[in-house]
C-alpha cells in the first residue's frame, strides 16, 4: 500500500471510529441517560438487578481504539497539511475524555451512589440535570473533533 492510500485508510479508520463513538454517545445521552434522571431514584432502576444497564464495555474498548488510531493517523499524515486538523482533532478528543473521566464518571458514581429507592428526590434531579448539561458539552466537544477529522480527510493531501 502506498503512502497516500495509508494515510487516507489510516484517516478514514479513525473517522469511522470517532463517529461509532460519537453515536453512541448521543444514543447513551438522548436515551439512557434521559431514562436514568427521568425520576432519580426511582429510575436508578435501569442500573439495577439481574440483567441491569451497563455500557462499561464499550466505553473501555472504543475509545481507547480510537486514539490508537488518532495516533496511527497522525502518524501517516504527519507531513502533510493535514496535520493541524489531526492535532485539534486529537486535542478535542482528549479534552472530552478529560470531561469524561473527570466530571462525568465521578459524578454519575455520586448521584447513584445510594442505588434504587422508590421515591423521587428533587435535588438529586437537579444535580442529574447539570450531570446531562455536562454530558451534552462532552459529546459536543467529540462531534467538533469528529468534524475536525473530516475536514481533514476533505484537505488535499500536501507535504509541508
Amino acid at each position: 500500500m502506498g503512502d497516500r492510500n495509508f494515510r487516507d485508510v489510516s484517516l478514514m479508520a479513525l473517522i469511522i471510529s470517532c463517529f461509532i463513538q460519537i453515536g453512541t454517545q448521543l444514543f447513551a445521552i438522548s436515551v439512557v441517560v434521559g431514562t436514568i434522571t427521568a425520576a432519580p431514584p426511582r429510575s436508578f432502576a435501569i442500573l439495577e438487578g439481574a440483567y441491569h444497564y451497563d455500557s462499561s464495555p464499550f466505553w473501555s474498548t472504543v475509545p481507547p481504539i480510537t486514539g490508537l488510531l488518532f495516533i496511527v493517523a497522525l502518524f501517516a499524515n504527519w507531513k502533510t497539511s493535514r496535520r493541524t486538523f489531526l492535532l485539534v482533532s486529537f486535542g478535542l478528543f482528549v479534552m472530552a475524555g478529560l470531561v469524561a473521566g473527570v466530571l462525568l464518571e465521578p459524578e454519575f458514581a455520586t448521584i447513584t451512589a445510594n442505588g434504587y429507592s422508590d421515591n423521587v428526590d428533587a435535588a438529586l434531579q437537579s444535580r442529574a440535570a447539570t450531570w446531562i448539561a455536562y454530558d451534552w458539552a462532552a459529546w459536543g466537544i467529540s462531534l467538533a473533533s469528529g468534524i475536525g477529522l473530516l475536514l481533514a480527510l476533505a484537505r488535499p493531501i500536501s507535504s509541508r
